[in-house]
């Protein structure tokens, strides 16, 4: 049983018994490490290490130094540890102990939850919330600025691009989807050619053209697909594979103008 009075005396007990546990072997095998160094330094008859020589003992050591996951790691294996025998072995020194660890560990998150506020108001620019509020009282207006964006966005294809919807016609989903693409085109006033790749057309799109081999052409295998393109520049910028709802679809607009830059 570990008899602590307070938590900074048992974390430093853990760390005298878990260093002796580690330094233990190299004693037993004459590992080269410290003991060597010392070795050498209190051994007269031999000649006292070049610089050369103690940088590269310096640098052995700082590579056996424990990371800062590691040492989570040991610590959070401590406190379990704790927790188990105080469940098995219930006295009162063992549930002291396993509850002095876990204020410990609650202690520190707190500080770590103190400074990480404190880290938010000396640099804003890592702070997340600054430009992308969560607070409902925020949310209309960061759905309209939203909303405005993707209407720019929408509107920079209008001119110079046209809208492919290919589509099977037997298809249920492609049959589901088809209605909400007429409406999304309708309003936002865009160039639409549907196109069925199974000959079977569509009653929401009356002037469906049948595929003559554009959807290869342009490497299409996977549908329904909504591809925008720049027949003057020959430019073909895929849009999206698959069922899509009209917000999502308004989005990806966003994020096919900005280069993925913009858009959630």
């Amino acid at each position: 049983m570990i008899n602590i009075k307070n938590m900074t005396n048992f974390v430093f007990l853990v760390m005298v018994i878990t260093i002796f546990v580690i330094t233990e072997p190299i004693y037993a095998s004459g590992a080269i490490g410290w003991h060597w160094y010392n070795e050498i330094v209190k051994d007269k008859e031999k000649k006292a290490l070049d610089k050369k020589q103690l940088q590269e003992i310096k640098e052995t050591e700082k590579t056996k130094k424990r990371t800062a996951q590691e040492q989570m790691a040991e610590l959070r294996q401590t406190v379990e540890e704790a927790k188990a025998e105080a469940i098995l072995f219930p006295s009162e020194q063992n549930v002291y102990t396993y509850l002095a660890l876990q204020n410990y560990v609650v202690e520190k998150a707190e500080i770590f939850s103190r400074v990480w506020q404190k880290t938010l108001l000396d640099y804003p620019d890592v702070n997340y919330s600054v430009l992308h509020p969560t607070e409902n009282n925020a949310q209309h207006v960061v759905y309209a600025e939203q909303r405005e964006r993707e209407n720019q966005a929408i509107a920079s294809f209008r001119d110079k691009y046209g809208l492919f919807f290919f589509y099977r016609g037997g298809n249920p989903l492609d049959k589901e989807l088809a209605p909400a693409i007429k409406a999304f085109v309708a309003e936002n006033q865009l160039s639409l050619i549907p196109v069925t790749v199974d000959g079977t057309t569509l009653e929401v799109f009356p002037q469906t053209q049948i595929d003559n081999g554009r959807a290869k052409k342009l490497g299409i295998t996977y549908f329904p697909a909504l591809i925008l393109v720049d027949p003057i520049n020959k430019i073909v910028k895929p849009l999206n594979y698959g069922f899509i709802a009209q917000d999502e679809l308004r989005n990806r607009f966003l994020q096919v103008a900005t280069g993925f830059k913009e858009g959630i």
